[in-house]
């Protein structure tokens, strides 16, 4: 599941992942959020909150055509989740081509002030 929770910062799309995420969490949530946060702010900073029962996402979702594919971005933070999440981001981040980091839930109020900083706004 994936779910648009109220703005952490002024225009940076944010967003609570739990369980697995599907093509549907995709087209109706995160692809709609980005073209907004795109034409009204210019830019994509996404916050992505995560409790600890995210799986990641369905196997179909990333075969086929795919139909999952994260957009161009300026910067990614991933807050909480379970552990890989944070070692999926330290192995993946340096082949993203936006800003990427990882923060434990405890360190929250860090990694909000982390996308603030790289929000334009």
């Amino acid at each position: 599941m994936l779910c648009q929770i109220p703005d952490i910062a002024k225009g940076v799309i944010s967003l609570f992942a739990s369980g697995r995420l599907s093509s549907a969490d995709y087209r109706t949530r995160l692809q709609p959020a980005i073209k907004s946060y795109r034409k009204d702010w210019g830019q994509v900073c996404l916050y992505i909150e995560a409790d600890v029962l995210l799986e990641g996402w369905e196997f179909e979702s990333l075969t086929g055509s795919g139909e999952v594919q994260l957009p161009n971005f300026e910067a990614l933070v991933f807050v909480g989740g379970p552990d890989w999440v944070g070692n999926a981001v330290r192995l993946l981040g340096p082949f993203m081509q936006g800003e990427v980091a990882w923060f434990p839930l405890e360190q929250k109020a860090k990694a909000i002030a982390w996308i603030a900083k790289r929000s334009t706004f």
